[in-house]
Order: structure tokens, then sequence, then C-alpha cells
């Protein structure tokens, strides 16, 4: 039987994250070899992700991660059990890396076979991380932005990454998405996304069937209050009217000042910069979403 010396444990332990003891035992298992010794931490892993699967992880950790040139963004959401874990340092670190290598992928589609810088792919270090925690962890979504010729992409992450937002910004200025200033405003708009949770950019961009949906309840709440008919249709238009205020990111009252809408404060460094500008899409996540959708699709 080959010698287990203290070098083999710390490089099996480096590579694949698992505790001293299970390395040791893994590499006396396999008599040295250490891609055999890694499979069998891989298989122990997926064993106790299989056996705690059933759990809900609805607690974890979103990340984001942006291109230096800002031109890509991407969201990943990585779900655990307990906040206890997700608040875990390897944990935290995991969700990260996974967010900065979804940055590289051509498709990202494929995300979960692809292959880290690790040499191992992306449901194997989750399942490794399972095997060392004890607790079911799930990559629940991720998603790449990639941004248009004029765009530069945002993010902003609500501490402790409970809310999780990437934002497109427009302009044809070159070298404007490395002014400190316009990195602000950039944030800004992403911060208050996080904060008062729009449905989209524009209110041409309102799904018709909810736009519908609205104008029957405010037709039928007029009519409930015994408003006269000939007045109804005015009254709903004034209510959709706040609806897109509500919903629509560009009308909606600036967080940081309500006095003024979002629409204003881009039109404001639109001037400050004397360049076009425009905020073009973005995406918000809020953890657990995904979790509790497929739970509601499930029942």
């Amino acid at each position: 039987m080959a010698e287990i010396t203290a070098q083999m444990v710390k490089e099996l332990r480096e590579k694949s994250g698992a505790g001293m003891m299970d390395c040791k035992k893994a590499l006396a298992e396999a008599q040295g070899d250490m891609e055999k010794a890694m499979q069998l931490l891989r298989e122990r892993g997926a064993a106790i992700a299989s056996k705690r699967s059933s759990r809900v992880a609805k607690e974890g950790v979103i990340a984001a991660a942006i291109r230096p040139d800002r031109k890509r963004g991407a969201l990943v959401e990585l779900n655990s059990e307990s906040d206890f874990v997700a608040r875990n340092e390897e944990f935290r670190k995991l969700v990260q890396q996974l967010a900065d290598h979804a940055l590289t992928l051509d498709d990202p589609t494929k995300m979960l076979e692809s292959q880290t810088a690790s040499g191992e792919t992306v449901a194997d270090l989750v399942k490794l991380l399972v095997g060392k925690i004890g607790e079911n962890i799930v990559l629940s979504r991720w998603q790449v932005l990639d941004c248009s010729d004029k765009g530069y992409c945002f993010s902003y992450i609500h501490p402790p990454g409970k809310i999780g937002v990437l934002v497109e910004v427009e302009t044809s200025a070159t070298g404007l998405a490395d002014n400190p200033e316009f990195r602000e405003f950039a944030r800004d708009i992403a911060m208050h996304i996080a904060a008062t949770a729009p449905t989209c950019v524009r209110r041409e961009e309102v799904p018709a069937d909810m736009l519908q949906k609205e104008r029957e309840i405010y037709r039928n709440q007029a009519l409930n209050e015994g408003k006269p008919e000939k007045v109804v249709d005015k009254i709903v238009e004034g209510r959709i009217q706040k609806f897109f205020a509500e919903v629509v990111l560009l009308e909606q009252p600036f967080a940081k000042n309500p006095d003024i809408k979002v629409a204003d404060y881009v039109e404001q460094h639109k001037g400050k910069f004397g360049v076009d500008l425009s905020v073009s899409r973005f995406l918000r996540w809020k953890l657990g979403e995904a979790a509790e959708a497929a739970a509601s699709q499930e029942g």
C-alpha cells in the first residue's frame, strides 16, 4: 500500500476543499492515487447531495460579476438550507467563483457541466461543498447579460446578498464607463432598482396581460365605489398612471431624491456628461424566488 504523506493530503485538500480526515481516508482507499481519491470525494459529495436533495434550500447568496470591459455581467444564486451555511466563508467564496466563471462561458446554458479553472465541473464543485458541509446546496439559477455595442453593465448586491441587480446603461461616448462619476450614476440606478423592484424600464414594456388585468381591477373598484359609468374610464386611466409610477423604472420617484423621477435623474446626467445616455434593461433577483416558483409549479 502506498504511503499517504502529509503533502498528498494537503494537495488533495486544496484541490477538493474537503476536510483533512476525509482526504486522508480517500487517499488510503485509493492507495495513493490522487485522481481516484478525488473521484471518491466526488461520489461521497453526490451521495450526501442525493440524501439532502429533498430538503428545501431557500437561504443562500446572490453574487454578481462584471467583465473588466463592462460588456458582460452575470448573476448567480446559490441556495442552502440555513442562513448559517449562507454566511459560511467557503459557501460565499464558491458563489462568487461561480459568478466569475459564468462570465467566461460561450454557452451559459451549459453552466453545470462546464469545467472551472480548478479542473472540476460546476456541478462537482457544488457536490464537494455538500459533502463537506453536509447540507443541501443548490445552484438554483444563473444568467449572463451581454451588452449591446453602446451598452455597459453595472451591478449591485444588497448586503448580505439577498437582492442582486444587473443594469445595462447605454451611451455612444467611448471611455465614459471608466469615469468614476458615471459609475456612481450607474450604481445609483442599480441601487434604486434593488430598493423599488420595478417591472420594466419603460411603460411600453409593461406586459399587455398585466396592464389589462390592472384595468379590470380598477374598473371594478370604481363601479363598486358607486362611481357613475360615464366617469369610470377617466378614473381607470388616472389609476393606470399611478400604476406606471409604481412599476416603471423611469417613472418611479428616485429613491435618493423622491422629488424627482428616475427619468429626471437620467436627464440630469445627460446634461452633466454632455452625451446620450439611457437605461436599456436590468435584472433584479430576490433570494428564494426560484425555489418559491418551483414549489408553486409543483403545487
